[in-house]
């Protein structure tokens, strides 16, 4: 059922209220000085489980290998959020990865498969390909989605390990933002929540393909209480050359010859038509920060909203430092991803790709 903007909005407001009057402390590290670089998150810090949300295309492939790769990290679960591509193809794609990878013992749930209001969104097939995973034709497989929604499922996995569940969001937030509203004890039994943001570069706005997916969602989750991190959009830093792929074929394995297969084109395009020296993976660049934190060599903490109205920016992410009319300074609600490690996230993509 569709309910209206107010409906959500005020939802939001309400639980956001309630938790962040609460008093609880929105992160482990020094909060208290706005743009004040952080070294590190201790909430990030041996990481055992996490939910991989995820609208699988042919980064998010690459976000999943690598997480499926630990032996470390329990992925409890998969569910699938709008985003990429059509949301039945976004379905297929993730049970093809659970079945293939895992021989189907991660769960696949399906979840909201449009944004809260349901207003539409530019897809992605022009980097992702027909498919999702380029033109790699996904087969159907044995493997159904588990019975469970995909925000009903959250919410139980994160309440019945309290302090321990990462949430992995690679796509739009629907499937977040659903399980805060229906349980908003979520946010302070999370251990946290790492998104794929914008192009950060100091106060202003970004354009964030997630948030623009649904801005409804991603306002309620920056709102939570969640402790959140953010890829800041870092580059070269979580860039893979062609000569990275060439490396990544003398492979020979199962996962390097799916990744070379998905991601050919999404290469092809992002040199000829973008004029990169690579193609960017911010979806596995997130995936790294939960398996080796050290990839993030420093974060920014930061008031960060996301606009709802506007023609031309609705979706985009607002980094602010004062409020735009009292000068006050605003309190951060997320650590942004603004320096990396490209050494060490190419290491943890080729550890995952040999495995």
């Amino acid at each position: 059922m569709l309910l209206d903007r107010r409906h959500f909005l005020n939802g939001a407001a309400l639980m956001a209220g309630g938790l962040l009057s609460s008093g609880r402390v929105l992160g482990q590290t020094a909060w208290t000085v706005l743009g004040h670089p952080l070294s590190s998150l201790l909430w990030l810090q041996d990481v055992r489980r996490v939910v991989i949300d995820t609208d699988p295309g042919t980064d998010d492939l690459l976000a999943i290998m690598m997480m499926l790769s630990s032996t470390r990290i329990t992925t409890e679960a998969i569910t699938v959020a709008p985003g990429n591509i059509g949301y039945e193809q976004e379905v297929r794609n993730a049970l093809y990865l659970s079945q293939t990878l895992t021989n189907g013992k991660i769960p696949v749930h399906r979840g909201v498969d449009h944004p809260l209001l349901n207003r539409p969104y530019p897809a992605a097939g022009f980097i992702h390909g027909r498919y999702g995973l380029g033109d790699m034709v996904v087969p159907e497989v044995a493997l159904r989605p588990a019975p469970e929604h995909a925000s009903v499922a959250i919410s139980r996995i994160v309440s019945a390990h309290p302090g321990e569940v990462v949430l992995l969001a690679l796509g739009g937030l629907s499937n977040i933002a659903l399980a805060l509203l229906l349980d908003p004890s979520i946010a302070r039994k999370a251990r946290g929540v790492v998104i794929v943001g914008g192009r950060y570069e100091g106060i202003g706005t970004a354009v964030s393909f997630n948030a623009m997916v649904d801005p409804e969602a991603a306002d309620i989750v920056l709102r939570s209480g969640l402790q959140i991190a953010m890829t800041g959009g870092l580059g070269p830093t979580e860039m893979l050359t062609q000569a990275d792929f060439d490396h990544i074929r003398t492979f020979g394995t199962q996962k390097s010859e799916i990744f070379l297969k998905s991601n050919a084109e999404r290469l092809k395009f992002e040199t000829e038509q973008r004029h990169k020296p690579g193609a960017t993976y911010a979806d596995p660049f997130a995936a790294a920060m939960v398996l080796d934190p050290s990839v993030a060599s420093e974060f920014e903490a930061v008031n960060v909203k996301v606009e709802l109205n506007g023609a031309e920016t609705r979706g985009e992410y607002v980094f602010g430092g004062t409020h735009i009319y009292t000068g006050d300074a605003l309190p951060p609600n997320v650590a942004i991803c603004s320096r990396g490690s490209a050494e060490k996230f190419r290491t943890q993509v080729f550890k995952a790709l040999r495995s």
